[in-house]
Parts: C-alpha cells; structure tokens; sequence
C-alpha cells in the first residue's frame, strides 16, 4: 500500500507542476492539427471526416489521437488549457503503466527482485517529473506521442503477463492475449502514432532479457515474434528493396542524405542520453531545427565517438545479459524505441518528445547497474537503504525544480521563443518565430532585427526565406514591399525547396489577402515563388514541398489575374501528383480561360475521388459548378 500512496503523491506533485504551464499559448503546428476538432466542434465538420483529415491513409491520420482531441474538447472546450490537461492526464496514465511494467520486470531479476517496488517507485518518479518531457506534455499536438507510449506500454505489459501465464501452463490464456490483445494494444498505438509499431520489438528485448529458459510451449512465442517482429522486418526490407521511394522520397525535402541523417542520430542518441542524466533546462525546447548535420565520421569528430560510444554500450550490455538482464532489457529498450524516429527515416534531426517513451529504458538501465555491486560493498554501508532514498528523494526535488522552472517558461509563447531563440541562434524556426510575436505586437522594427541576419546567410535557402520574409514586413506595416527582396530571394543555386519555404509562402498568401503590399503584386510574388520552385533542379516534381510551394504560385498569378502563369503551374502539379485539393483551383482557372470541357472533366474526378463525407470538400465542388454553369450560360454554351 505504501508504494501507491508514494505514486499517488509523485503524481499529484506532476499535476501542481504542470498546472501554471496549461494556460500556456499553442505551438507550432497545433492549430494545423487541431483546426479540424476545431471545425467539428463548431458543427462545421462531419466526425467521420474529423477522425480521418487525411484522405489518403488511415494510419497518416492518426484517427485515435484525433478522437482524443474531440473528447477533450466535447469535455472544455477548444482553449489551449483543456488540451494541455488531457496530455497531464495521459502523462500521468503513462507514468502510472510504466510503474507496473518496471515493477513486474525487476521482480524478473534475482539480484533487484527483492526491491523491486522502490525501484519502479522511484523510477517513475523521476521519469514523470523530469524536465525533458515538458515539450511534450504542454505541446497539446505531442497527445499522438503520448498515446503512442501508452499503448506501447500496455502491449509490452501484455506481453509480459502472457509470458508469464506461458510459464505457468495456462496456454490458452496467454494465446488470447498473445494474438488478440496485443494486436489490438499495437493497433491502437499505430493509429495514435506510427511509432507504436515497435511494440513487438520490445517484447522480443524483454524475452532476451529476461526469458532466457525456453517457454513450455515455444511454438507460440516463436509464432508471436514471426508476426510482429519477423513480418514487419521483412515488409520494411522489401520495401526498401523494391520500393524505396514509399519509405525515403522524404529526403528530398531535407538539405540532407540518408547517410548524413544516420551518422546525425548517433550524436543524437547521445545528446539525448546526456541531456536525460544531466539535463540543462534553459537548452531545452522546441528550437532543435538548427542540430548540426554529420558531413563524415570526423565532420565533426564527435560524431565517430558518438558511434564508438553507442556501440561500446551496446556490446558492454550484451556482455552482462545474464549477470545484470535490466541493463541489457534497459539499453535496447532505449535504442528500439528510437528506431523509428531516430534511424533511416527522413524526419527532423532532433527532438525531445523522442525520448517519452524511450527515457523508461535508461532508466530501466540505471537502476539495473545496481545488480552489479557486489553484496559485500552493500554490507559495508551504513544502512543503504536509507542513502538510496535520500539520494532519489534529492535527484527528484532538483529534477522538480527544473520541471517548474521550464513550465514558466512555457506559460508564454514571447518567453518560449526568447529563450529558444538566445540557447539556438541558429534556429530558423525560432527565429521566424520572434519574427511572428512582433508581427503580432505591431513591431516591425524587432521583425526586421531579427529577420536581418538571414539575408547574409551563407544558405540560399535562409536568404530567401529572409528577403521572402521582409516582403511580409512590408506588407504589414503598410510602408509597402520592396521589390528587391523578391529578386533576391530568387539569388544562389539551390536544389531543393524545403518545408521552411513553403511555410513562408503560405505566409504570404495568408498577409497579401488582408494587405497590400505597394509595389509588390500578387503576380511578382507568384513569378518569384515559380522560380524557386523552377531552380530546385534536385527535387522531383512530386515533392510535397515543391509541388505545395508551385501551388502557391499558380494562386497567386490567379489572384493577379495572371491566368496563363496560372494554368502552366497548376497542369504541372496535377500532371505530376494529380493531387485532389488542386483539381478545384485547376478547375477555376480552366473556367477563367475558356476551356470548359477541361474543367468539366477536371469537376467530374473530383466529384468522384471526394469524401462523402468531407463537407468542406463537397461545398468546394458546388461553388466550381456552380461557377462553371454560370460562365457556359453567359457564353452560351
């Protein structure tokens, strides 16, 4: 009973921390994420096509995260503060399952079994109060992350109490659980977020780890691991086999290769690692896009220590399997968790909400490096389980004070980005960021401050995103735009439009629909975006940037009645992708030109690739037709 009330009070203690951070502002991309909950709460949007926001794929969608958010905000509404928390709720429900996992797993081991409870008391404690799980546990969008540990977790423990109930005899039991509850645990992990597709791979570490006798029937272990472990294996080597594109045709959206990205990770993992035993509360934070990028195993040099660091800690854990399995069970646990995030995948180099899940594996190993004082170091203390408890009891209070420390910070989205923007100078995000609060404040001296920098960039990419970004300034502040900035932008071979730009030129879409710009026209813009777009030689035409970013332009020339411009940009995207939300806009422009029998056909794919039940989409497709009937009756067709 004492261990539940000391979790009941660490996590009551989590809840007081977190408190003042849930008035907190939204981040990033959470009104991306969330404005489809937004739209259904205000009865603007079916559920069905809520739960589902991407119409291409069920798992990209995410339907169980989203059906999280549309509880939240039938319980408090769309404010930031209810969404913030739900992911404390979650938190606490994460904390609280692996507190029951890391209990069950060291009672596995001889020499921990017997302190088993304090260990996982302890180590939830610190896992539910350390300071890197604030961006995730106060950036509402990081409730996927969370789910996704969660139901990671349950499958894990599933797993164990089969494993268990195999040894015991009680075959059928376990079985039900092996290939019904598990399936459906990884389901429901996969439909938060993909990562959760690990689960079956942490099974297999804690069967290394801890079940080293074979089961009594092994048959059906051996068929568990050949379909969660085995299969999946085989799907991803096929895949990059035979279709690489499904898995890597992100890298060319990055200014980065597959090869750079892997030897990245492993100063990653590192940083991660050290940032987890000592953390530095002011580095930590969202503003992690400016993560140096390994060139060579010696550029910079720390990334060959980083790899030799890694692989010694890995062959050191394998070592000791059977003398310490926590060590073993925690180490690998760490590494498999970051398998999806943290390899071959082209995704941002760097971020804290990585380690959510993974931070119960080093933990796991630390407390698992105990098995290896020998007894009669023990007995020489004086009373050790005393200074244990006082040593956990002062780690947690300083971790605490961290946490608090960051949750301040996070009550305000100015001081989020000041400090972000003063620990990461580099950050391109911070830095549009601080950009964005002055915009918001109506200081546009700051904007150009902190914009300036970018224009002497040695990348092509930030110069253009800089002068792309004065042009904002100019529209905003109502002195008008300078049309040099838009030449410059266009300056430097680049070979790839990445997400950064497209982000600018929604941006600009967005300001030159409420504000004039002087000098610079809807069509310049749409001339300026083409040509980034144009001299992107690297990139495929299908790259969702690239494709997005020419887009982009073809609204614009349409917005200045630029209908030729128009037309050649939206054939080629549509050509390339044949991307449904362009058909609408390739439809207008066709109605604009003449070519009715074009936009005819272009209205009748649309009408039957859309969604049924996709209102927004179906209003779309009455407002083009009706726009086209209008035009054939007056040109009497």
């Amino acid at each position: 009973m004492r261990p539940l009330i000391l979790l009941g009070l660490a996590c009551v203690a989590t809840v007081v921390l977190y408190w003042l951070g849930l008035y907190g502002p939204f981040l990033l991309d959470d009104h991306v994420v969330l404005s489809p909950v937004e739209a259904w709460h205000a009865g603007q949007q079916g559920w069905l096509a809520t739960l589902l926001p991407n119409p291409a794929s069920v798992i990209n969608s995410r339907p169980v995260a989203m059906a999280s958010f549309m509880l939240t905000t039938s319980l408090g509404g769309v404010g930031p503060f209810s969404y913030k928390l739900g992911n404390v709720v979650v938190h606490l429900l994460c904390g609280i399952l692996g507190w029951w996992l890391l209990r069950r797993v060291l009672r596995l081991d001889p020499r921990l079994a017997a302190h088993a409870d304090v260990l996982a008391l302890a180590a939830t404690a610190l896992w539910l109060l350390h300071p890197l799980h604030v961006s995730t546990v106060l950036y509402a969008v990081q409730r996927m992350a969370q789910l996704a540990a969660f139901f990671s977790l349950a499958a894990v423990a599933i797993y164990l109490v089969a494993r268990q109930q195999l040894a015991a005899g009680r075959v059928r039991t376990a079985s039900l659980h092996l290939f019904l509850t598990f399936p459906l645990l990884l389901a429901l992990g996969i439909l938060s977020k993909q990562n959760a597709a690990i689960a079956g791979f942490l099974c297999l570490v804690l069967e290394l780890a801890y079940f080293q006798r074979p089961a009594r029937d092994p048959r059906l272990v051996w068929g568990f691991f050949g379909l969660f472990v085995a299969l999946p294996v085989m799907a991803v080597l096929g895949l990059l086999a035979f279709a690489p594109d499904r898995l890597l045709a992100g890298y060319a959206e990055w200014n980065f290769t597959l090869w750079q990205r892997l030897m990245t990770q492993a100063r990653a993992m590192i940083d991660y690692i050290g940032m987890w035993f000592l953390p530095r509360g002011p580095q930590m934070g969202l503003y992690t896009d400016g993560y140096p990028v390994s060139s060579g195993l010696l550029s910079p040099p720390t990334t060959l220590l980083a790899i030799v660091a890694l692989v010694t800690l890995s062959l050191f854990a394998i070592a000791i399997r059977k003398r310490a399995p926590a060590v073993f069970a925690g180490w690998f646990f760490f590494l498999v968790a970051h398998s999806v995030e943290s390899s071959f995948l082209p995704l941002e180099m760097y971020y804290e909400h990585r380690n959510y899940l993974p931070a119960f594996g080093l933990l796991l190993m630390a407390f698992g490096l105990l098995g290896l004082i020998p007894d009669t170091t023990w007995s020489r203390m004086a009373n050790p389980r005393r200074l244990g408890i006082v040593a956990v009891s002062a780690l947690t209070l300083t971790l605490a004070f961290a946490t608090f420390g960051r949750v301040l910070v996070w009550q305000q989205g100015e001081t989020i980005v000041a400090q972000g923007l003063y620990h990461h100078p580099e950050s391109l995000r911070a830095r549009l960021d601080a950009a964005t609060i002055s915009f918001w404040n109506k200081d546009y001296a700051s904007a150009v401050e902190v914009t300036r920098p970018l224009l002497t960039s040695a990348e092509p990419e930030e110069r253009a995103i800089g002068n792309l970004q004065m042009v904002v300034i100019g529209c905003l502040d109502g002195k008008g735009a300078d049309p040099k900035h838009l030449e410059a932008a266009t300056e430097g071979h680049r070979s790839r439009v990445t997400i950064a730009e497209l982000q600018m030129a929604r941006l600009l879409v967005n300001v030159t629909q409420t504000h004039t710009c002087g000098a610079v026209t809807p069509g310049m813009i749409g001339s300026t975006l083409a040509a980034l777009v144009d001299s992107a030689d690297g990139q495929p035409e299908t790259a969702p940037a690239k494709f997005s970013t020419r887009t982009i332009a073809a609204r614009m020339h349409a917005r200045g009645g630029e209908w030729k411009e128009a037309e050649h940009h939206a054939e080629i995207v549509w050509n390339a992708t044949r991307y449904l939300p362009l058909a609408a806009l390739l439809a207008r422009i066709y109605i604009d030109n003449g070519k009715f029998e074009q936009a005819e056909e272009l209205l009748g794919e649309l009408k039957r690739r859309a969604r049924p039940f996709d209102t927004p989409a179906q209003d779309e497709i009455s407002r083009v037709q009706a726009m086209l009937d209008d035009r054939r009756s007056k040109a009497g067709r």
